[in-house]
């Protein structure tokens, strides 16, 4: 895989991030010293914050950053640790499978009645959107989790070599 799609979370929230936040603080100081208001800027915001936690929740499994209940984990033998692990990301893939293709049902509606947002006029399906590519990425990341589980981390297999 090239590099450049390897860190394809990276490189989009890299500009959603900073343009939300950009965004945001145009339309306060607009609002606070003008009497007027950027009514797209609203928009521009939700959908920015609604793909950032789609992409950044693929991020999230990629460096294995999500919330997880190790203490359960840790009361079981090292050997059954793995399967739990292959389990678990197997649940994932299922469920995100899933979201993709029941959102991706929801795009197809949206797109044959060309509904639009009320600011931007852009296609609903675009904000949308955000959701079955979310869901397809957290699949392909837990694919690649599943690949490395029982393998010791990067960083740790690093500190090992070192000291």
């Amino acid at each position: 895989m090239p590099r450049w799609l390897d860190n394809i979370e990276e490189y989009i929230l890299l500009v959603l991030f900073p343009l939300m936040v950009i965004v945001v603080f145009v339309a306060t100081c607009v609002r606070y010293l003008t009497v007027m208001s950027l009514p797209w800027a609203e928009e521009v915001a939700r959908y920015s914050m609604v793909w950032i936690a789609y992409i950044g929740a693929s991020l999230g499994i990629k460096r294995n950053a999500h919330l997880g209940v190790e203490a359960v984990l840790l009361m079981l033998p090292q050997g059954t640790r793995k399967y739990f692990d292959y389990l678990r990301y197997l649940i994932i893939i299922l469920f995100n499978v899933l979201i993709a293709y029941y959102t991706f049902q929801i795009i197809q509606s949206q797109i044959s009645t060309e509904q639009v947002s009320p600011s931007l006029r852009i296609p609903m399906w675009f904000a949308y959107g955000a959701v079955p590519v979310g869901a397809v990425l957290m699949a392909w990341r837990c694919i690649q989790m599943i690949g490395q589980v029982g393998k010791p981390a990067p960083a740790a297999a690093s500190a090992k070599k070192g000291g």
